[in-house]
């Protein structure tokens, strides 16, 4: 039961400026807790290293950014903004030669091994480590583009979901990907850089899973990176369309939809350390 509002005899309280009084108070406080937010630093790896891959070094392997660590070998600038902004290789617009054809290898770490970072907070900073090392600056657009729609195909997939999350793990070659402990808009992110537009998910699968697919065709550029592979020679895996469909039971479909691109403005080569 609320107390009655205490008032002197004879007069009537205003209780007009009182909700008036407790109005100003609550949009007070929600600009006080906007300013503080706002104050905040960006998150930011406290341990990095950023060399050059070596030129004799071919390998290519990534995890997302996680827990407040970040790993990659052989990644090429690009691929590290399709992690950091959670965007498919097609959703990535501008940038100079260099930016999707040098590749990395990269270590990054939290300096608080007792605090947990969730996904965002990990993504938020790899933001901080391109737009610190790499000096990134970029800005956003919405654009009418081709895409492929990702679905489940007549007799419905061909895997099933782990009853436990094991970490997920990256794995590209010429021709094939390798999800492991997965969930499928990630795999809609690799088939992006295989098919050259952005892939939206559409099979409602929410769980984690391992995921692989190998095909024949439109070789998944390495590390990120257009250009660098050659085509494979016809086997009997068919076309990424064909084997994705094949192996996974999983369906590609074209449409025309509007789209968040990440324009690059600027992009330097990191100082190595």
């Amino acid at each position: 039961m609320p107390f009655p509002i205490p008032f002197q005899e004879g007069t009537q309280p205003d209780y007009n400026k009182k909700r008036m009084n407790l109005g100003q108070l609550g949009a007070s406080l929600a600009l006080a807790a906007l300013l503080a937010q706002a104050q905040q630093p960006n998150p930011s790896f406290d341990v990095v290293s950023i060399r050059p891959q070596s030129p004799d070094d071919n390998r290519f392997r990534a995890k997302p950014p996680a827990n407040g660590r970040f790993t990659a070998t052989g990644s090429a600038a690009k691929f590290l903004l399709m992690l950091a902004f959670d965007v498919q290789e097609s959703q990535i617009a501008g940038g100079p030669a260099w930016f999707d054809k040098e590749k990395w290898d990269i270590e990054a770490k939290s300096g608080d091994e007792t605090r947990r970072y969730n996904d965002a907070e990990s993504r938020a900073m790899l933001r901080t480590l391109l737009a610190e090392r790499f000096s990134l600056k970029i800005h956003r657009e919405t654009r009418q583009l081709p895409v492929y729609i990702l679905g489940i195909a007549k007799g419905g997939p061909k895997f099933k979901a782990l009853d436990r999350d094991r970490g997920m793990n990256i794995q590209i070659t010429g021709n094939s990907i390798r999800l492991e402990s997965g969930e499928i808009p990630r795999l809609a992110q690799l088939l992006s850089t295989a098919v050259g537009r952005p892939v939206i998910d559409r099979t409602g699968l929410s769980q984690r899973y391992d995921l692989s697919v190998t095909r024949d065709d439109a070789p998944v550029r390495e590390g990120g990176v257009p250009g660098l592979d050659t085509p494979r020679a016809p086997g009997d895996n068919g076309s990424v369309f064909t084997a994705v469909q094949n192996q996974l039971g999983l369906r590609l479909d074209p449409q025309r939809t509007p789209v968040e691109v990440i324009v690059v403005d600027r992009i330097e080569r990191p100082t190595p350390s």
